[in-house]
């Protein structure tokens, strides 16, 4: 598949990045009057028959994951891009946050041995599009200010500069930006993921998380492990991001 086929083999990809959020997925319908408790959940006079909890009606769509073919100048990347989520608990094991990422893992590789290096925007509030379609993603989306308007289709080129050539690419978007989100009902999971500490320490647990349990391939707990963050100005969240993780 080459990169002209990627509107096609891709559209969550582009949809994330011009920052259309996804559509939570949908509970299950009630069914009979018999109580029952799902796995993990607490029971409670006041529960609805079958009805899913919050956490499971704000859960994001299950990983997906696609293969690619990318013509660049002078060589051919195959790869395989996932686009997924992972959860966060507090310490009751009660869920708090769904973290979603995208990631990019070269074919042929030693996977023990490449590097894989983690990208956030410092923000505030920003997601890591940027870094992906702006700079070191496989594809890269042209922003000329005298033709892109709000209506301007969001149409991918190959990045030829991309990092994918050295290092497999995980772009992580910190809770309240992309299509990450909070599955709590009160208001101490933001109290805490939006602190200084609760923000790097969900960061490190995220990175962590997603080493042991790397889907479609071995785990990556032994691959040596960058992480890299963007900021503008004086607005230096980005590198105290990437120091504190």
């Amino acid at each position: 598949m080459h990169a002209t086929a990627l509107s096609r083999a891709s559209p969550a990809l582009i949809l994330g990045a011009c920052g259309v959020m996804g559509s939570a997925r949908a509970g299950d319908p009630p069914g009979p009057a018999e109580v029952t408790t799902p796995a993990g959940q607490k029971g409670g006079a006041c529960q609805t028959p079958n009805m899913p909890s919050p956490a499971e009606q704000q859960r994001l769509p299950p990983d997906s994951s696609t293969r690619h073919t990318l013509e660049l100048p002078g060589r051919m990347l195959s790869f395989v891009a996932i686009a997924g989520s992972i959860r966060l608990f507090d310490d009751k094991g009660e869920a708090q946050a769904d973290i979603a990422y995208t990631s990019y893992q070269l074919d042929g590789t030693d996977r023990g041995t490449r590097p894989v290096t983690f990208f956030f925007n410092g923000g505030p509030g920003s997601s890591s599009a940027w870094l992906q379609l702006g700079n070191a993603g496989p594809w890269r989306l042209p922003i000329n200010a005298d033709k892109v308007t709000p209506s301007t289709f969001p149409e991918v080129r190959p990045n030829g500069e991309t990092w994918l050539d050295f290092t497999d690419l995980v772009f992580l978007d910190p809770v309240g930006t992309g299509y990450s989100r909070f599955v709590g009902t009160g208001d101490d999971a933001r109290k805490r993921l939006y602190s200084v500490d609760g923000d790097v320490n969900a960061l490190a647990l995220v990175i962590r998380r997603w080493l042991e349990n790397t889907t479609g391939c071995c785990r990556r707990n032994i691959s040596p492990v960058k992480a890299m963050a963007a900021f503008a100005g004086r607005n230096l969240s980005g590198s105290c991001r990437c120091a504190r993780v």
